[in-house]
């Protein structure tokens, strides 16, 4: 059963999904609010306005029946009664060293606060600087979702003129993840350090940036070195498309300080990939699209408390679990990599991609409300296809084997959860790195979290930025090619 909620709408120029947002409520709207992904998807338990074609693209007969609708396109007003569902934003994932009051000002005096402004997922630690420990993580959803899954969303709808609403959102999540590490409810006024790390365009948008020339050649953003905002430490980042996030994943990865070669993957809601050793770093993005935090996917979510994290298929039976062992209700990243694998091991998928044709139509189920679809298959394909060919013209690139990478660094919001044998078998990443990847998790807030501990180590950021060098993929002449030989699953 959903959230029944009751509210009234003075102006139908906006769609219920914004005035649900206002309201304080969370929707995910993965495709911006264009009416395409259907996760926005409300119960009106009376006065049902007439379904528009998405909802009949969309949502099935006897939903639209029960008075389902989509809240992107419906603008009414009046008073509304609804039955919602919202997925759980937050995940403790350090048991917390409080009593869930204000620390302590004898405690603060030693903390830091990293944060990770990730494009689906905001992630925060309390670190203890002297005694060089991280106290409590806190994640949440970026509320941003609402306006799009990827970054190209954010910077089209903020050049529509949201970008002040997606600030008034991403600092009301950061306030709430105050709130819950015991700081007091105001990022804005803590007296304590604050580092914060992210991709270019979060990072903009934090500071209510114009982000014009963020999605148009050449690509020029504002500004990515190491500053100051209001009371933040914003890390450096190398490009528009590839952040402070990234030089974050480098340095706390220790790439820049080593003789040998290393790769790091961060597989978020795009892909971005570095190569190197202290010598030189190439590093490059590719448009993986959102599928691996859940974006794009039927049923897809970021890595919350429901979300499907874990599949397997042995001798015909299913068995899935989920974050926080609740009720499934979507599937995360990790958990859509495991997917793909188990279809195509037990030959449910073709190695074209191909769904057999018993679940070609409705999508092969995971649980009682999640489906599993051919186009999720697609998505997937798309993403791994693109994060393999990034990999391989890397490697190209720096004239580098992958007998001479001594360990891949594979990063992300599910970059602790996901099962690397199930992601090479899927043709994702090369066999012959296999026994090389380390899981990392959140290298980002890792970063963010040395950066705290050590102001000292930014001469190591700033050296990162100077000898990094961007591989535009785009532009390669590879890249058509390795994308559509790795589409096929090996």
């Amino acid at each position: 059963m959903g959230k029944k909620i009751n509210i009234t709408i003075r102006d139908k120029e906006e769609s219920l999904l914004y005035h649900l947002r206002r309201a304080g409520h969370f929707l995910q709207a993965d495709c911006g609010g264009k009416g395409t992904c259907g996760k926005c998807k409300v119960r009106f338990l009376r006065d049902a306005p007439p379904p528009r074609e998405g909802d009949r693209v969309t949502l099935t007969e006897l939903e639209i029946q029960e008075g389902y609708r989509l809240a992107c396109l419906v603008k009414m007003e009046g008073n509304i009664i609804l039955e919602i569902t919202e997925n759980e934003k937050d995940e403790v994932q350090e048991p917390a060293n409080r009593d869930g009051n204000v620390l302590a000002p004898e405690i603060l005096s030693s903390c830091a606060l990293a944060i990770d402004l990730g494009t689906t997922t905001i992630a925060a630690s309390l670190v203890d600087r002297e005694r060089d420990r991280t106290i409590k993580t806190l994640t949440t959803m970026n509320s941003q979702c609402v306006y799009g899954a990827d970054v190209i969303s954010r910077i089209e709808a903020a050049n529509r003129g949201e970008g002040e609403n997606m600030q008034e959102l991403v600092f009301n999540d950061l306030n709430r993840l105050c709130a819950g590490l015991g700081l007091g409810d105001a990022v804005t006024e803590l007296k304590i350090p604050v580092i914060l790390s992210g991709n270019t365009t979060m990072e903009h948008l934090l500071q209510g940036l114009p982000c014009d020339e963020l999605g148009i050649f050449p690509f020029r953003p504002v500004d990515i070195s190491l500053h100051s905002y209001m009371n933040f430490t914003l890390l450096p980042g190398i490009s528009t498309y590839v952040g402070a996030d990234i030089v974050s994943g480098i340095v706390s990865c220790g790439m820049d300080l080593e003789d040998k070669i290393s790769i790091l993957i961060d597989l978020g809601t795009n892909g971005e990939m570095a190569i190197g050793n202290r010598h030189g770093i190439l590093v490059c993005s590719t448009a993986a699209g959102p599928a691996f935090e859940g974006g794009n996917i039927s049923h897809g979510m970021a890595g919350t408390p429901g979300a499907i994290d874990r599949v397997e298929i042995r001798d015909g039976e299913l068995s899935v679990s989920t974050i926080g062992d609740k009720k499934p209700v979507g599937i995360c990243g990790s958990g859509v990599i495991e997917t793909v694998y188990e279809l195509r091991k037990e030959e449910l998928v073709d190695e074209t991609g191909l769904m057999e044709d018993r679940y070609l139509e409705d999508g092969f189920p995971l649980a009682e409300d999640v489906i599993f679809t051919a186009k999720d298959v697609r998505e997937v394909q798309l993403a791994k296809s693109a994060v393999r060919a990034g990999i391989e013209i890397l490697l190209d690139s720096y004239g580098a084997g992958c007998d001479q990478v001594v360990r891949v660094y594979l990063a992300g919001g599910f970059g602790q959860k996901i099962d690397c044998h199930k992601a090479v078998g899927i043709g994702m990443l090369p066999k012959e790195l296999e026994s090389k990847i380390r899981a990392v998790g959140n290298s980002s807030l890792a970063g963010a979290a040395l950066f705290s501990k050590d102001p000292a180590i930014k001469d190591r950021f700033l050296k990162v930025t100077r000898i990094a060098k961007e591989i535009s993929l785009a532009n390669h002449e590879l890249f058509q090619d390795l994308f559509v030989e790795h589409m096929f699953f090996e």
